[in-house]
């Protein structure tokens, strides 16, 4: 069933250490994980990760997706897309809370895109409220 569901992916690769897949389960259940929140790019390797887990005898976590951040391009965020890391940011002067509320505002829980601390934005997080629409990275930040 999964081979034709699923298709058949590699769990142990040639040089003797376990693939993504696989690793990613054993991790995940040695750390005692109960939720897991990932792009929804990943769909594919949640079900195989999900069949591991059974294999295994094992619980699986929860899982949810949410859409991928994309350049204006509509492929992945990359480096063609710009510098997007943490570190170009700061270097910037962007304040913890810009980056968070822009980040809250792409997922819908921010409609305005004002400064919102981590803390603030948890107080009434519900993950029903992000947004199913794909996020899109212009290479600007108001």
């Amino acid at each position: 069933m999964a081979a034709s569901e699923l298709g058949d992916f590699v769990v142990w690769k040639r040089d003797g250490e376990p693939a993504y897949q696989l690793a990613v389960v054993v991790d995940d259940a040695r750390q005692c994980i109960n939720e897991v929140l990932r792009a929804d790019d990943l769909l594919a390797s949640t079900a195989r990760q999900i069949a591991l887990y059974r294999a295994l005898e094992l619980t699986p976590p929860g899982f949810a997706h949410l859409p991928l951040v994309v350049g204006e391009d509509g492929r992945r965020l990359a480096k063609r897309h710009g510098d997007t890391t943490l570190r170009f940011f700061r270097g910037q002067g962007m304040k913890p809370e810009q980056l968070v509320g822009l980040l809250a505002h792409w997922s819908g829980l921010n409609p305005q895109q004002h400064q919102i601390s981590a803390a603030e934005l948890l107080e009434d997080f519900s993950l029903e409220r992000v947004s199913q629409q794909q996020p899109v990275w212009s290479g600007q930040v108001r």
